[in-house]
């Protein structure tokens, strides 16, 4: 049976050679998209951009004494999906790499469901997250 990644991803700390130059907004068939430009190089030594478009913000929660909540959530941005989304963020650590492990799922009356839709893992330095 073939490895089935569907609706799952990992996003690890940038390479040194990635530095954000840019932040705007572009237009795409009437939608206005945030956006943000990272310089980069191949492994060939070509110099280029990439543009990386936002899909969801995430604000701090107060976990009111659950441990289990959330540290950060909020809605996914999906300008052609019938359902709305919601993505959550737990703060972790591993082997004093701290990372943001995050999971989308479909926001139901106001309410998380609780089936999973994806899940992925962020590796972020120390100085490069709030906590």
């Amino acid at each position: 049976m073939a490895y089935d990644n569907t609706n799952t991803g990992a996003a690890f700390k940038p390479f040194d050679t990635m530095k954000m130059i840019l932040q705007g907004k572009i237009n795409l068939e009437g939608n206005d998209r945030k956006v943000v430009l990272v310089a980069d190089t191949t492994k060939s030594g070509m110099k280029i951009i990439e543009v990386y478009q936002k899909v969801g913000v995430l604000f701090e929660n107060d976990k009111r004494g659950n441990d289990n909540a959330p540290d950060y959530s909020g809605p996914m941005e999906d300008y052609a999906a019938q359902t709305q989304m919601q993505i959550a963020g737990w703060k972790k650590q591993k082997e004093d790499n701290n990372y943001l492990s995050m999971q989308i799922s479909q926001k139901h009356g106001g309410q998380q469901q609780a089936q999973q839709v994806s899940t992925a893992h962020l590796d972020i330095s120390d100085d490069a997250i709030p906590f």
